[in-house]
């Protein structure tokens, strides 16, 4: 009779206490235990262009507030956010800003993001948006709809996927005005090694 009313009472409790436990071992396998390198293809759909735009590179994070996108092709880009500072550069135009990163800014917003998934900063991300997690047999999704938007214009959203037990392999970002960009992610890689190239990649940008 015990074990009845305990199944019952495990049925009846909201499903979101579960969810909660999932997106946390979800985060967990994101966070870098020194630093981390995620290798990425991205196609950007832009409603006002007639093709889509693909790129590809690597990003880096380091706990508790680093994250940095290494674009490859088709030109080199370098942008990075510490804390709250972003630091972006292209060697072929000569490029090179330095800024504060505005949160109200769908761009930066997103970049900002990234840097919470990366490195796994759950509470950050709950702050800034509304979460939710769906397991599948396989595999789950988190759905991420930001909570501060203009009233005339749709939430930004995120949408990660994985299959069990496993990182993140995909992610789209789709911002108010429609536009959104798809990722396909390698599974993370960790060590000293990836510290110290990340190291240089930030020295680097910093020397421009």
């Amino acid at each position: 009779m015990m074990k009845k009313i305990a199944v019952v009472f495990l049925l009846s409790l909201p499903s979101m206490s579960f969810a909660q436990e999932s997106i946390a071992r979800v985060m967990a396998r994101m966070q870098p235990a020194i630093a981390v390198q995620v290798a990425y293809q991205e196609t950007r759909y832009m409603g006002l262009l007639d093709d889509d735009w693909q790129g590809s590179g690597y990003l880096y994070a380091q706990i508790p507030n680093v994250m940095l996108k290494q674009q490859l092709k088709p030109e080199v880009e370098i942008m990075a956010a510490e804390g709250s500072q972003l630091t972006y550069s292209k060697p072929a135009t000569q490029t090179f800003h330095q800024l504060q990163i505005d949160e109200s800014n769908p761009m930066m917003a997103s970049l900002s993001a990234f840097k919470g998934i990366m490195t796994g900063n759950l509470v950050y991300l709950r702050q800034l948006y509304h979460m939710k997690f769906i397991a599948l047999e396989h595999s789950w999704q988190l759905e991420m709809t930001a909570k501060e938007h203009e009233p005339n214009e749709a939430p930004m959203k995120i949408i990660m996927q994985g299959l069990n037990a496993q990182a993140a392999n995909k992610m789209a970002v789709i911002l108010p005005d429609g536009d959104r960009s798809s990722y396909e992610l390698s599974q993370p890689q960790q060590g000293l090694a990836i510290q110290d190239k990340l190291t240089g990649l930030l020295q680097a940008l910093k020397g421009k």
